[in-house]
């Protein structure tokens, strides 16, 4: 039995890309053992044994002097799911996300599982039917149901054929609270003579009392202001379209942390009244 690997990779690697991981068919990391792919238009694919369920592997690039695996901060790992002939894995060389292609065996064998009505016990779903019976919204879910053996299962984009939610991604990369970022929507602003102030009011304690000024980033444009205040999370604020041009150098951002806030001032390239901040 195996699964099908296809790898994409930047480039042309100077050797063969090929599969090692903990499990004896995959060469319990022995690189001498890893199963070798072969090299297609677009990337490396190739058959892989079907290893044992969540065992750990990695891509690794086989040269004459060794080999050097994919840089990733853990493992990869095959899920259950995976684990039928036929089925396809798709990765990049480098990046832990693993997307799948679930095998015909797979969605016929998912498909004729029976619903066990017992699993639900506790359940908000079975709490309906048990509270109003025949009359419960979730009624039709009651009925035992399996599909016959000798029912053929059809299959394909679009075809719904019952079961368990089958996984289609896994490995991907969750972001944490240092790569998010918050846009900031909330702003006043007043306009004068030669100028235009933005105040943008921040969450109180995001600024310290001390260096603030070096959190905060600002780019001025011609028609547009780009605020990021480097924090965990960042935050940002973007104007565009604003309702004249700017005097780019005579633009200044004064950051005010004891009143919890940000003035962008925008000079003006030309001196008119602005009725409205940006135009429509």
């Amino acid at each position: 039995m195996s699964l099908r690997i296809e790898v994409a990779l930047e480039g042309l690697p100077e050797g063969v890309v090929a599969v090692v991981g903990e499990d004896d068919k995959l060469g319990k990391w022995d690189l001498a053992s890893a199963v070798k792919l072969t090299q297609q238009e677009s990337g490396w694919a190739g058959d892989v044994p079907v290893p044992s369920m969540e065992s750990e592997f990695k891509l690794v690039v086989l040269k004459a002097e060794g080999g050097e695996l994919e840089d990733l901060p853990m493992n990869r790992r095959f899920p259950a799911c995976a684990l039928y002939t036929g089925t396809k894995l798709m990765m990049t060389f480098g990046q832990p996300r693993i997307a799948f292609e679930a095998s015909p065996e797979f969605i016929e064998e998912n498909a004729r599982r029976t619903r066990k009505l017992e699993d639900r016990q506790g359940s908000a779903l079975q709490e309906n039917v048990d509270r109003k019976g025949s009359n419960a919204y979730y009624h039709a879910h009651t009925r035992h149901f399996e599909v016959p053996e000798h029912a053929k299962v059809i299959s394909g984009p679009g075809l719904i054929t019952g079961g368990a939610p089958v996984l289609l991604e896994a490995g991907a990369v969750l972001s944490t609270e240092a790569d998010r970022t918050v846009w900031l929507k909330d702003f006043s602003w007043s306009d004068s003579t030669g100028k235009v102030k933005v105040y943008v009011p921040v969450p109180e304690g995001l600024l310290p009392a001390d260096n603030a000024e070096s959190l905060v980033e600002t780019e001025f444009s011609n028609n547009q202001v780009d605020m990021t205040i480097n924090c965990k999370p960042r935050q940002r604020l973007k104007i565009e379209k604003l309702n004249g041009e700017l005097k780019i150098e005579a633009c200044v951002t004064r950051v005010e942390a004891h009143k919890n806030r940000i003035v962008l001032q925008l000079a003006k390239k030309r001196e008119t009244a602005w009725y409205n901040l940006t135009k429509k």
